[in-house]
């Protein structure tokens, strides 16, 4: 429970946030504070034992933590869970030094205790692995209070079974207890532990670090003293023997790189690879059993061998893994990148934390076993912990230097943790040469066998793990437009085009057509990238059939297609760019086209700042457009690290004619960024704090903006950058009615000058590729009436499918000329249209995954450049003759020719068949109009048979 403990709850901390309100800056201390005491009382926990009775005072622990957790699973506030956090530090500082204390004073010296040894320091190393896995199944299953209930049933019985196995020990002579060096050793440990992990989000140069490293220092160098006049010292001079010394500066050395490993690795799987907490911890679980398997073996071999060559061998084991690791790629496999080379690190972490245990407490006597517990396990702790702080600081340092210099984020953040990845391995690597340097011999019971057995193991073992990383050649992220044509449409006349093949669940009824075209653009839904179909700009018609499609390059996806006005002429517009699974935008332009198809403009950001597809707006010769710039920055008065790095959003202006960007409105220069309501990263990861997702052209000039992580809507005045003003977030110009409250919107419009219009997700936060945290409500669209005069709002109408609709993220509303509303429901693959009082009269759907950004219904006259596109099979003497035209919207009918008129057919969806009772020669077909007028004909083809 002890160690599980320290990383299942990482993982629900973003529901922890959202359950109990706690702001950025305080959410850490839910780690921090159990952590703190866990370090700081681990040495005073270990000495209570011996003094006072290991079987009372593990009990006490073991009540102690229970207690604490039915607190925290409980907890009404936050500050009542940081209590109850640090109350559980308490319990496990107890737990973890009575535990060893207990195993080496109960089993005998020698094969009995180092097989006890072995069991517990195998569920202590897989502990870390399998907390990352069980913390994801039970936020996800669950709740997150039940990632701290779960224990009280389990402390409960484990300290009922103590109290009836465990045998009474404790010092046979009972003496004073030295009270001042307790509260000096305490304070110390506590006041350094604080001052390292604040290090590690302030910056290791900052006061908030370096004055309690510095007093807590002082502290610990007084208690020197207070030892030395203390009639019964808390830590007799005598238990510091030269072999402790030197096997607590090995498990410092090597607990600083197993630590960061964990977390590097999470990270790593979690921002880079994308992958889910429970696909992580899967990843992890090959890890814990290796852990496992290889700590139950590590005492009998301990015997046989002696402790040093296990130990030696094993750190050899961690730090060769650590180095494969270091070959991380920015994308690929994370077999091949983590869970291999984990493994090998996973047998090298089973081999050390065994001997290092045993030669640690093997001269230990009784009254001494939970004083020398007390010592290793605070080594365990301080090394992991300024590990931690330490490695993840250089990493995100190099991180947020590289990003700041303008790399892509994930590059970015795979260097830094390569970074990581090579300090722990000289930290492994030089634990390894103080074992054989230093660490005296054992007596072993088979002498020979670690030159015979052990060392041409190891290195068989280390030589295949080589050749399987070394050989393989590196695996490489999948292209992000990567798609099936399983449940695509495929066409005959078209073969390179598979656009996604849409139902049509409500056809609109009588009176109720649409009055134009659907403009969609097929996008990956950010929680399962392999879409359905080729991603790209498509037009569908009333049943939704294709009418054109573009397929985006398959390094990249399209979205927020729309048909507008440049320079006069009807256009289409939309973006096209790469997207990660957690939302943050690589890179991105806007493209422009006429209605014949031609490139009209292309638009690239300019100054480091990079164009998003939520929004393009034409005017005239110029357009508005959404775009982001990471920015490093301090961002711990926030929660997150002093060397972070934040997504500045802002509205941008250019001109179409030359791509020169001609005005910015960034939103860091305007609104705080405490008006976030989600969470900066733990490293160098881009905090993404305002996220600008739509752009609407109001009346005055001014410009409407939506920030969906704000949950507001921002009236400016391009001008002089003022906010006219707010509507929602945490500083709203207007009184809002619960029933008219929105939360993480998108497509916020000013329908006139009173009446604004926005798609409602009332879900969810990001916290990670494929994770969300709860939605509050169903997502809606919604139409507010606002009174600037009263600053209020009135709900008008909203537009809902039911309570099963929780959008993630992405949807727009649009008010129809006829009157109606349609709906494109974003991550919730459906698009809708209703009656002005929410009657649902069309509905269609998307192959899951599928989804589009938008849905606009649009008019539109397209004019294809190109020719038709014709294709001929023949089967049992009869030839099936296919037409299509891409993008040709006038044409009702279509003519072939064989060389003279044989068939006229109606046109029929994208790709027309026409069936001929005879075989053809050359064929052409010809595109007729309303009134039939030939207005296209395609190049000459031949039949080809049906299996040909």
């Amino acid at each position: 429970m002890v160690i599980l403990d320290l990383s299942i709850v990482n993982v629900a901390l973003p529901n922890i946030q959202e359950g109990l309100r706690f702001s950025s800056a305080d959410l850490q201390w839910v780690i921090d504070a159990y952590a703190i005491v866990f370090a700081g009382f681990l040495m005073l926990a270990g000495r209570a034992a011996d003094l006072f009775g290991q079987r009372r005072t593990f009990a006490l622990a073991l009540f102690t933590f229970a207690l604490a957790s039915l607190i925290g699973g409980t907890a009404p506030t936050s500050g009542v869970l940081i209590l109850a956090r640090a109350l559980q530090g308490l319990g496990g500082a107890g737990m973890a030094a009575c535990s060893l204390a207990i195993i080496t004073s109960t089993f005998a010296a020698g094969p009995e205790r180092h097989r006890a040894i072995a069991m517990w320091a195998a569920m202590n190393g897989a502990g870390g692995a399998a907390g990352v896995l069980f913390g994801g199944v039970i936020t996800d299953l669950l709740s997150w209070r039940w990632v701290l209930l779960v224990n009280v049933p389990i402390g409960v019985a484990a300290a009922a079974v103590a109290g009836v196995v465990i045998a009474e020990r404790q010092a046979r002579e009972r003496r004073s207890f030295d009270l001042l060096g307790a509260l000096v050793l305490t304070s110390g440990l506590l006041v350094v532990t604080y001052g390292g992990v604040t290090a590690g989000s302030d910056g290791w140069g900052s006061a908030s670090a370096l004055v309690p490293i510095a007093i807590g220092n002082v502290l610990l160098a007084l208690f020197g003293l207070v030892e030395r006049r203390a009639p019964a010292p808390l830590v007799p001079p005598k238990a510091l023997t030269p072999q402790l010394k030197v096997v607590n500066g090995i498990v410092l050395l090597f607990s600083a790189a197993i630590f960061p490993m964990w977390f590097v690795s999470s990270l790593y799987l979690q921002q880079v690879l994308d992958l889910s907490p429970l696909s992580t911890g899967l990843v992890f679980l090959p890890m814990a059993l290796a852990i496992f398997a290889c700590a139950s073996q590590a005492g009998k071999l301990s015997i046989r061998a002696g402790v040093r060559p296990v130990l030696g061998g094993g750190l050899i084991m961690m730090a060769v893994g650590m180095l494969l690791l270091s070959r991380i790629g920015s994308g690929g496999s994370a077999v091949q990148y983590v869970m291999l080379p984990g493994v090998l690190t996973a047998m090298g972490i089973g081999f050390s934390i065994v001997p290092s245990t045993i030669a640690a407490t093997q001269s230990a006597g009784a009254e001494q076993a939970g004083l020398a517990s007390g010592f290793v396990n605070t080594a365990r702790q301080a090394g992991g912990g300024l590990g931690l702080a330490i490695l993840i600081s250089i990493a995100t340092q190099y991180t947020s230097h590289r990003i700041g210099a303008g790399q892509p984020v994930s590059p970015a953040l795979t260097d830094g943790f390569r970074i990581a990845y090579l300090i722990a391995a000289g930290l492994a690597a030089t634990a390894a040469l103080l074992t054989f340097a230093f660490l005296p011999r054992t007596a072993a019971a088979e002498p020979g066998v670690a030159r015979r057995r052990l060392a041409p193991a190891a290195i068989a073992v280390l030589a295949v793990f080589l050749a399987v990383d070394l050989g393989v050649p590196r695996s490489h992220a999948a292209a992000i437009g990567r798609y099936t044509t399983k449940g695509a449409m495929s066409f005959v006349s078209a073969p390179g085009l598979h656009p996604p093949k849409l139902q049509l669940q409500l056809p609109a009824p009588a009176g109720h057509a649409l009055p134009g075209y659907v403009m969609v653009a097929n996008l990956y839904d950010l929680n399962r990238p392999k879409m359905v179909g080729q991603s790209g700009p498509l037009i569908l018609d009333g049943n939704l059939q294709p009418v054109w499609f573009r397929p985006a390059p398959i390094d990249r996806v399209a979205g927020n297609l729309h048909e507008q006005t440049y320079e006069g002429r009807p256009v289409l517009t939309w973006w096209e760019g790469d997207v990660t699974p957690t939302g943050l935008i690589n890179s991105g332009e806007d493209l422009v086209v006429d209605n014949r198809y031609r490139p009209v403009a292309t638009l690239k950001g300019k100054d480091g700042w990079v164009i998003t597809l939520h929004s393009m707006v034409i005017q005239g010769h110029v357009a508005w457009v959404t775009a982001n710039k990471n920015v490093t920055t301090n961002l711990s008065r926030f929660g997150g690290v002093s060397s972070g790095v934040f997504v500045d959003s802002a509205v941008q202006k250019y001109d179409l004619r030359t791509g020169r960007l001609l005005y910015t409105w960034g939103a860091t220069d305007h609104i705080p960024k405490s008006d976030s309501h989600t969470q900066p990263p733990p490293n160098g990861f881009p905090w993404d704090a305002y996220h600008i997702n739509s752009i609407d052209l109001a009346p005055g000039g001014r410009v409407l903006v939506s920030m969906r992580n704000t949950w507001a809507g921002y009236l400016i005045d391009p001008g002089s950058g003022r906010i006219v003003w707010q509507l929602g977030g945490r500083h709203s110009s207007f009184d809002i009615p619960s029933d008219a409250k929105f939360v993480w919107q998108h497509d916020l419009a000013m329908d006139s000058s009173s009446v604004v219009s926005l798609f409602d997700n009332h879900c969810c936060e990001i916290t990670g590729a494929g994770r969300y945290l709860a939605a509050k409500a169903p997502s809606r669209g919604l139409v507010l009436r606002l009174d600037p005069a009263r600053q209020s709002v009135t709900k008008v109408a909203e537009y809902s499918h039911g309570t099963t609709f929780h959008s993630q993220y992405m949807g727009d509303v649009q008010n129809l000329p006829n009157g109606d509303v349609f709906v494109g429901w974003g991550q919730v693959p459906y698009l809708s249209a209703f009656t002005k009082r929410g009657k649902l009269l069309l509905d269609g759907a998307f192959p899951e995954p599928d989804i589009t950004y938008r849905a606009y219904v649009q008019r539109w006259i397209g004019r294809p450049l190109d020719s038709p596109r014709g294709a001929a099979r023949v089967q049992g003497g009869r030839t099936t003759v296919y037409a299509s035209w891409n993008g040709a919207t006038e044409v009702a009918s279509w003519r072939v020719l064989a060389p003279a008129a044989v068939a006229v057919h109606k046109k029929t969806g994208f790709e027309t068949a026409i069936r001929v009772d005879r075989s053809l020669g050359l064929i052409r077909i010809q595109a007729l109009d309303t009134s039939g007028r030939v207005i296209g004909t395609s190049k000459p083809f031949r039949s080809q048979s049906q299996n040909g």
